[in-house]
């Protein structure tokens, strides 16, 4: 009787076509199944698509599975992809290697195909649990935006993104004009029914699946617009803004208007700016260094974009404002 198609990707690693043969026919009910001959290839793919789950021969010709697994386990972005390692080699202190620098299971050679398809599904299982935990603890319970942990991992690892792939990153800070008065006037029932009412604005407002909404604090809300120019940006801001106000929220308290306003601040992060090859911005730093810049080129972009809110607010609210146009570290900024 075939067995029903379960819905996962996983990525076998082996030099032996024949131990990749026998591994795709026992998992063979899986709705993805890549493989990979070598280290390097296996890092490509991982890169391409991370799967679910990575099946790894610990002894390779080209680069070692340890090599593969601490590549990984150096990417913040991989280092929690599950890691199973299979190996012909009975010394527990491989077993007792490859689990300290974080895999999860360890297979030997032979292996039967029950006992790889027990260990492969108890893994998948704890990986969607911990999915599902990672989700909720990245939900703003108000409206169901990202919260702001996952606004700020999300915006460094696009930024690391942007830089590398020498692309442009927008980021947009809104805020619902005099959101205190309101609760005041309206009271927290309605404040909360207007917070719902406007990350559903934000979100239809949203052109690409890669566009991210987040509500960071009280009336506060960003963007994440990879690939995004400025241009782009402000108009995508404007559209939010305007969405907002045809909601007709009554305001009894604001001294903007007689119903719900935003103010937006906009910043755009230009990676065609970075660095040439051998700068601390390319391919060639570590891992860790990269991210580490990731952060420095953040935390430069927020003061930006708190700087061009604070312009909108200064200019009399209900409005956005588009602030400075900065490279990578090191490359300066400009006005837009």
């Amino acid at each position: 009787m075939k067995k029903p198609l379960v819905k996962a990707s996983l990525l076998l690693v082996d030099d032996d076509p024949s131990i990749i043969q026998i591994l795709g026919r026992v998992l063979s009910n899986y709705s993805d199944v890549r493989f990979a001959t070598c280290g390097a290839d296996a890092l490509r793919l991982v890169a391409e698509s991370p799967p679910d789950l990575i099946l790894l021969d610990a002894q390779m010709g080209d680069m070692s599975g340890l090599a593969v697994c601490e590549a990984l386990k150096s990417d913040p972005a991989l280092a929690n992809l599950p890691i199973i390692f299979i190996s012909s080699l009975q010394e527990s202190e491989l077993e007792t290697a490859v689990l300290d620098i974080g895999a999860v299971d360890f297979i030997r050679k032979p292996f039967s195909a029950a006992q790889v398809c027990a260990r492969v599904n108890t893994q998948l299982n704890l990986k969607r649990l911990t999915d599902q935990l990672e989700t909720l603890t990245w939900i703003d319970a108000a409206t169901g935006l990202f919260n702001a942990r996952a606004h700020h991992e999300t915006a460094a690892r696009e930024l690391s993104r942007a830089s590398e792939s020498r692309q442009r990153l927008s980021l947009v800070a809104l805020e619902i004009d005099c959101f205190d008065a309101f609760e005041e006037a309206h009271g927290a029932k309605a404040a909360q029914a207007c917070l719902a009412s406007v990350a559903q604005s934000i979100q239809r407002c949203l052109e690409r699946p890669g566009h991210r909404a987040a509500r960071l604090e009280a009336n506060r809300f960003a963007l994440i617009l990879p690939d995004t120019p400025a241009g782009s940006a402000i108009q995508l801001a404007h559209c939010v803004l305007e969405a907002v106000e045809a909601l007709a929220i009554a305001h009894g308290g604001s001294t903007v208007s007689n119903h719900v306003t935003c103010s937006a601040g906009v910043v755009c992060f230009d990676g065609a700016s970075a660095p040439a090859d051998g700068s601390p911005a390319t391919d060639a730093m570590a891992a860790d260094d990269a991210w580490r810049q990731a952060a420095l080129q953040l935390k430069a972009l927020e003061v930006a974009e708190e700087q061009a809110l604070e312009q909108a607010r200064q200019a009399g609210r209900a409005q956005a404002v588009l602030g400075t146009v900065l490279g990578a570290i090191g490359a300066g900024l400009r006005q837009s």
